[in-house]
């Protein structure tokens, strides 16, 4: 099956040379929220929804500061912006990492006009032990003891618990209690994008920001200093974003009793975060699974737009994703997904422009796949080897390879381009191994499928996506890339 793809082409030079550390852009400086409240309103009301807020009213939350019971509804003002992320409980990772780069934002905006305010699950007293180790704002935070908040917004009740995935563990198997749920979905099971999130913060990343920052609420100078020294500055080094979790677990297995729920099955509930405008949600984000969280840029800029409902720039969003991974993976699914769904301003390729190298820039998987991850709001993610395609269309051939450091594995094969379906339908024929200088070693994987296509070459490389009687296969048969251009 087809998987949805940004590539971007890099034509005259190796690969590895297009790729400068970039910073993503800082967020604009605004005008009050409050100042052009009711122009942003009128844009938002035609997509808002007030069924959140109306689910809230009748569930209790508790005042961090006091203790005071409170309706949930009423935490959100009805008129103005309002920022409200639903967090994990407070002994999660998930709820430690956000909170703590909120704590940053806050000025940026309480001066636009924006109003933050935070729900956590577990008690009172947790909350308070939890905001005086993050620093997040006592009077800016609710807690949730039985996360009816969390239930009545429909938010991912986690592993093996009803609704969750593998539901039905709870009832068959009562015994398996929330602790073992935790470290099954920290395995990635039932927990979208868990393994990959724990993956990046070990290896970096370039087109990120760094993660310690002189003056910022969760620096580490002595590790800043360190890392600086060592591997430079001006991105995310490797092991940077790991080591700030590390520093984050210690802190909460060392105080767990004080900062977990009473009910161990909470342990796995999921929140999310929703931007609230005049009481209506104009932004929505559903955790998928552990480190599943909004990002902390994503939903501040969401705060700080004009319209957060707005649908993203779809070609902008694309060109931010391939120039420096400036793109949020939930933008660019949608993008994707907005322009596969609007044929106008497409035009047909020819199959001259193929050639020359790509780099994979993101993937969403199998349609399966991406269908439920998306549901979950998790909209893929960006790949996070070096990976490059070549094509080579005269001789009909493709290169597919990954390439780190010294190391070279690669795939060699024939395809065919049918520039009628603008579909490219390849095999892979040999694999290659190189490391530095030595090599490459190849193997041949041929399974002798590809002779039913060998026999429509001939009137598909004219450009007239026939395909010829006999032995030759139907388009889409083999392994294939659908290409779409729009605009330039």
């Amino acid at each position: 099956a087809a998987q949805m793809m940004s590539l971007l082409r890099v034509a005259g030079q190796p690969v590895a040379g297009r790729n400068p550390v970039s910073k993503r852009p800082s967020r604009r400086k605004q005008v009050p929220i409050r100042s052009r409240a009711s122009a942003a309103s009128a844009v938002a009301s035609a997509v808002a929804s007030d069924e959140p807020l109306a689910k809230l009213k009748g569930v209790e939350l508790k005042r961090a500061t006091d203790g005071q019971t409170v309706e949930a509804a009423s935490i959100v003002p009805s008129s103005g912006r309002v920022v409200v992320p639903f967090l994990t409980q407070f002994a999660d990772f998930d709820s430690w990492e956000l909170a703590q780069k909120l704590v940053d934002d806050i000025p940026e905006l309480d001066a636009n006009g924006v109003t933050l305010v935070a729900v956590g699950i577990g008690s009172v007293e947790a909350a308070k032990e939890f905001s005086r180790r993050t620093n997040f704002p006592l009077d800016r935070l609710y807690a949730d003891e039985t996360a009816a908040a969390y239930q009545a917004l429909d938010f991912a009740p986690g592993f093996g618990r009803d609704g969750g995935e593998l539901g039905w563990i709870g009832e068959k198997f009562p015994f398996v209690n929330g602790y073992a749920k935790l470290l099954v979905m920290c395995a990635g099971i039932g927990s979208p994008g868990t393994l990959g999130a724990v993956f990046g913060g070990y290896v970096g990343s370039k087109y990120r920001d760094p993660i310690f920052r002189e003056g910022s609420n969760y620096d580490n100078p002595t590790i800043r200093k360190l890392m600086d020294a060592t591997l430079g500055g001006g991105y995310q080094r490797p092991f940077e974003l790991a080591t700030l979790r590390l520093t984050n677990m210690t802190e909460i297995l060392s105080n767990w009793e004080d900062l977990a729920p009473a009910d161990d099955n909470l342990l796995v509930q999921r929140g999310g975060s929703l931007v609230f405008q005049d009481g209506a949600c104009v932004f929505r984000h559903n955790d998928a699974g552990i480190l599943g969280y909004c990002p902390e840029e994503r939903l501040v800029t969401k705060a700080l737009s004009d319209d957060p409902a707005a649908p993203p720039d779809a070609v902008a969003t694309l060109h931010a994703a391939a120039a420096d991974r400036g793109a949020d993976v939930d933008d660019l699914y949608a993008s994707i997904s907005a322009m596969e769904k609007a044929k106008k301003g497409d035009r047909r390729i020819n199959g001259e422009e193929l050639n020359g190298k790509w780099r994979l820039v993101y993937t969403s998987g199998t349609k399966k796949v991406a269908a439920n991850l998306n549901r979950a709001g998790f909209g893929g993610s960006y790949f996070p080897l070096p990976a490059v395609q070549s094509f080579d269309v005269a001789a009909g051939r493709i290169r597919n390879g990954i390439y780190l450091g010294p190391v070279k594995f690669f795939f060699d094969g024939p395809f065919v381009w049918r520039e009628k379906l603008s579909m490219l339908e390849f095999t892979f024929t040999r694999v290659s191994l190189g490391l530095g200088p030595l090599g490459p070693w190849s193997f041949d994987i041929d399974d002798g499928k590809w002779d039913a296509v060998k026999a429509a070459e001939q009137s598909a490389s004219e450009g007239q996506g026939k395909v010829e009687k006999g032995k030759a296969s139907k388009p889409g048969a083999n392994p294939f890339f659908q290409v779409r251009v729009h605009g330039r």
